[in-house]
């Protein structure tokens, strides 16, 4: 997706990976590779004139031998290493001031334990590096489920531990973000999950508008403590007691945020190109007054042999499908975004067409 929004504006992008994979259809150019070798990311900054990411699970020392061979990394490696860490991205918040969850760091499973004791059980045990979707998390009720976690969490750098945090809403916020600083938060979404996996996104986030101020301003406080550059999502609980909190960070262009493809004057995409080349941010504003976002989630494992044509005829309903040849149960295919006048209509619309979907 970000290389279709680079190439009405004449971008040229090169990606790193294997002919065949989606993005690979669609760049200017591709260098053959995997993101985990340090050596093809250093392909890859010699073929660029900036590099940026779509996942925070590269290692920062190679994006940082990029940098210091004189190819700009946006984000900076210095940014990608903290936001990668959850314990370390908690505390770069915290220690600003930004309202996050309780939390600390366990480094063996008797400290899990005396946390319980600290901030009552249950726990949200995290892996510290590479958890997403749910994947390196865990919701424990006893000190014999946080052990079990703990042994398949620790990577070595023990385990982030959090207090549950019993919200009402979970939100996000896309911000846009210039190397100087220059930043514009997109309206804020209020986003569903099942089993830690986004599942809907609803904008704007059906909150009073005081709410969503205080979470764009959160949004905003986040980015620039981050040192983004480009887009950055900021994921945050709203609790019943009125405050907000800010759950993670994700360092890039984000699922909550594929919306603003068909309902804002820019996308998230092109203005996360516009961030990381330095270019004067787009308007985020809406160009209708509701949208919905559904995922499309795999159901069945095997091939990719998808069927749209039901989708496609639910009024208002656009179908983006990301290339995958292989469904997974709960792999993100694609996605189906309405826009409509209520959350309502819009919703139901969504849900239509993504049921339509056979996956």
């Amino acid at each position: 997706m970000t290389c279709l929004a680079a190439w009405p504006l004449g971008i040229s992008v090169a990606v790193l990976g294997q002919p065949g994979e989606p993005a690979a259809d669609v760049a200017t150019g591709l260098v053959e590779g995997d993101w985990h070798d340090a050596d093809a990311v250093a392909r890859l900054g010699v073929e660029c004139g900036v590099v940026t990411l779509e996942n925070e699970f590269v290692e920062a020392s190679a994006l940082a031998a990029v940098e210091a061979a004189g190819t700009p990394v946006r984000p900076t490696a210095a940014t990608v290493a903290t936001v990668q860490d959850k314990a370390l991205q908690k505390q770069m918040l915290r220690a600003e001031g930004i309202p996050v969850p309780p939390f600390a760091v366990a480094e063996r499973p008797s400290d899990v334990e005396a946390l319980g004791r600290d901030f009552g059980w249950p726990l949200m045990l995290k892996s510290r590096k590479l958890g997403y979707d749910g994947y390196g998390n865990a919701l424990c009720g006893t000190s014999a489920e946080s052990a079990n976690a703990f042994a398949r969490l620790d990577r070595g750098e023990g385990v982030l531990v959090e207090a549950f945090v019993d919200f009402t809403r979970e939100l996000a916020v896309m911000v846009a973000r210039r190397p100087g600083g220059e930043a514009i938060p997109y309206p804020v979404a209020e986003t569903r999950q099942r089993d830690h996996v986004c599942h809907e996104v609803l904008v704007p986030a059906p909150i009073d508008p005081s709410d969503a101020a205080r979470a764009e301003e959160l949004g905003v406080h986040a980015a620039a403590t981050a040192r983004a550059i480009g887009v950055m999502g900021v994921e945050l609980f709203a609790l019943a007691d009125g405050r907000i909190l800010v759950n993670e960070l994700a360092p890039r262009p984000h699922n909550s945020g594929h919306y603003t493809i068909e309902a804002c004057e820019t996308s998230q995409f092109e203005n996360h190109l516009r961030g990381v080349l330095d270019l004067p941010l787009g308007s985020v504003d809406m160009r209708t007054q509701r949208a919905v976002m559904v995922n499309l989630l795999g159901t069945r494992t095997g091939p990719a042999d998808i069927d749209i044509a039901a989708a496609m005829a639910v009024p208002g309903a656009h179908v983006h499908l990301y290339g995958k040849t292989e469904v997974r149960v709960g792999r993100k295919m694609g996605h189906v975004t309405a826009l409509g006048s209520t959350l309502e209509d819009s919703l139901k619309r969504a849900r239509q067409a993504a049921g339509q979907v056979g996956l």
